[in-house]
C-alpha cells in the first residue's frame, strides 16, 4: 500500500483521538460545557466547518497538477468529492444562517423539523442517506481496505490506479473513531436502558466531525502525492 509519509502523525492519529475524547472530558469537568462544545457555533461545529473548508481548498488546488496525470478519470472523482464537501459544508452552516442569523421563512419552518434553512432536516432521506453513504465509505475504504492491504503487505506505486483511489492506513484511527463513537448509545437503545449521564452526548455531531476529517485527509493526501508527482 502507498506509504502515507506526507501526512503528519498529529493529524492522522492524535487529532481524531482528541476530537473523540474532548466532549466527554468537557462533560466530566462541567455540564455547562455542552453549549460550548455542541452549540450551533460551538467547538465541534466549527472544527467540522474548518475540515470541510480545507477539504474544498485542497480539492480545488489539485487541478493545478492534473495536466500530466495519467488517470484523467480522477478529475471527475475529485470534482464529485468537492461537490460533496460543498453540500456538507452548506448544510452544517444551514447555508449561512448560523453565522448571519437570518429568520427562517414560515413555509420552510413547516417542512424543516428544526426550523432551519437546510435540507437535511426536511426528510430522513436527505439526512440519513448521505451520512450512511459516507459512513459506509469510512468503514470499507477507511478501515477494511487499509487493514486488508496491511495484512497482505500489499504496496502500490504511483503508476497504479489503486495508489490514487484507496485511502491509506492513516485513515484507520479517524474512521474507526467515527464508527465507534455512537455505538454505545445504540447499544443502550437496543437493550432499552438509559444512557449514563456522562456518556449521554450528541455522538452524531462528533461522528460528523470525524467524517469531515476523513474527507479532508483523503483529499489532502491525494493533493500532496499529486503535487510531488509533478
Amino acid at each position: 500500500m502507498n506509504k502515507p509519509t506526507n501526512l503528519p502523525k498529529w493529524l492522522w492519529l492524535w487529532l481524531p483521538i482528541a476530537i473523540t475524547l474532548l466532549p466527554y472530558v468537557a462533560r466530566i469537568i462541567s455540564p455547562a460545557t455542552d453549549a460550548i462544545i455542541f452549540g450551533e457555533l460551538g467547538v465541534i461545529e466549527n472544527i467540522t466547518v474548518i475540515f470541510l473548508v480545507c477539504a474544498l481548498v485542497v480539492a480545488i488546488r489539485s487541478y493545478k497538477y492534473f495536466r500530466a496525470f495519467q488517470f484523467p478519470i480522477f478529475k471527475f472523482w475529485i470534482a464529485l468529492l468537492a461537490l460533496g464537501c460543498f453540500y456538507y459544508l452548506g448544510e452544517e452552516l444551514s447555508w449561512g444562517q448560523h453565522w448571519i442569523g437570518w429568520a427562517t421563512p414560515e413555509m420552510w419552518q413547516e417542512i424543516n423539523d428544526q426550523g432551519e434553512t437546510n435540507l437535511h432536516n426536511t426528510s430522513a432521506l436527505l439526512d440519513q442517506l448521505p451520512r450512511s453513504i459516507l459512513t459506509l465509505a469510512a468503514v470499507v475504504g477507511g478501515i477494511f481496505v487499509p487493514v486488508y492491504f496491511l495484512i497482505r503487505k500489499k504496496t502500490f506505486s504511483a503508476d497504479q490506479f489503486s495508489f490514487w483511489l484507496w485511502p491509506t492506513y492513516v485513515n484507520i484511527p479517524t474512521c474507526l473513531a467515527a464508527v465507534v463513537v455512537s455505538l454505545h448509545k445504540k447499544a443502550y437503545t437496543l437493550f432499552d436502558t438509559n444512557v449514563p449521564y456522562l456518556l449521554d452526548l450528541r455522538a452524531g455531531e462528533i461522528k460528523e466531525c470525524l467524517l469531515a476529517l476523513f474527507l479532508f485527509m483523503y483529499l489532502f493526501s491525494f493533493y500532496l502525492r499529486l503535487k510531488r508527482l509533478n
